[in-house]
């Protein structure tokens, strides 16, 4: 829940991470030059709520006096943004309470419409690796939902090595074949429902394994294919 915390663990565990910065003053965001950046609440939160994009020093300074920076309660991590949309993922791996590792499922984004994306602003930092557009998913996902090995795998040591218990929800994108973690969530995520579709239902799991006492197989088999969700207007 203290995503500067999680950063320096992962760090020191000799994972990737985007780099970071807890920012207290306006003095603090003197010492970034690697732009663009994502600035979100260091604690908390969900969603991405409060979440924005700065492309420069004037869009972040300008950040920092609309957020209030040094009076909020909450301080804000400036975090690097990396990457490309099409190679964001949000990945599930489930252990039980005792730790033991049981199976993992990935989503791959589809950050499309309007229902999946919190923000979408012309690519004007000069890095054309990102892509004509800069984008921060919404806490409403679509995509498609496989076992996605490349992704999972390392996934699967980044929980192993925090000594997860129950379901974690990591959300990342890929850069050069390398997971980069900009999130990890403990707890189910918003994408349970989607891997209930494909046979990938966490609570069920859990409830099967800790309260009925059953057997499940490791990496059990489960359905890949695309989610997509839509709003559905009712007549009352």
């Amino acid at each position: 829940m203290n995503k500067e915390a999680t950063g320096l663990r992962l760090r020191e565990l000799g994972f990737a991470v985007p780099r970071f910065l807890r920012a207290r003053t306006r003095r603090d965001l003197e010492a970034i030059d690697w732009y663009p950046v994502v600035v979100k609440p260091s604690v908390g939160s969900g969603g991405s709520a409060n979440v924005f994009i700065a492309q420069n020093r004037r869009e972040l300074m300008g950040l920092s006096d609309y957020l209030e920076l040094e009076d909020a309660e909450t301080n804000f991590l400036i975090q690097e943004y990396v990457g490309t949309p099409d190679a964001e993922y949000t990945v599930g791996v489930l252990h039980d309470m005792d730790g033991n590792y049981i199976n993992a499922i990935a989503v791959r984004r589809q950050l499309s419409t309007q229902l999946n994306l919190r923000t979408v602003v012309p690519n004007r930092s000069g890095r054309t690796e990102f892509g004509p557009r800069l984008v921060i998913s919404s806490g409403v996902s679509q995509g498609h939902v496989g076992r996605f090995p490349e992704v999972t795998v390392q996934c699967r040591a980044i929980a192993k090595a925090i000594g997860a218990r129950g379901p974690i929800n990591i959300q990342c994108r890929v850069v050069d074949d390398t997971v980069m973690v900009f999130e990890i969530n403990p707890r189910f995520s918003g994408t349970t429902s989607i891997r209930a579709l494909a046979g990938f239902n966490e609570p069920d799991v859990l409830m099967r394994r800790h309260v009925f006492k059953e057997h499940v197989d490791v990496d059990f088999d489960y359905r890949e294919g695309l989610v997509l969700r839509s709003l559905v207007e009712n007549w009352a």
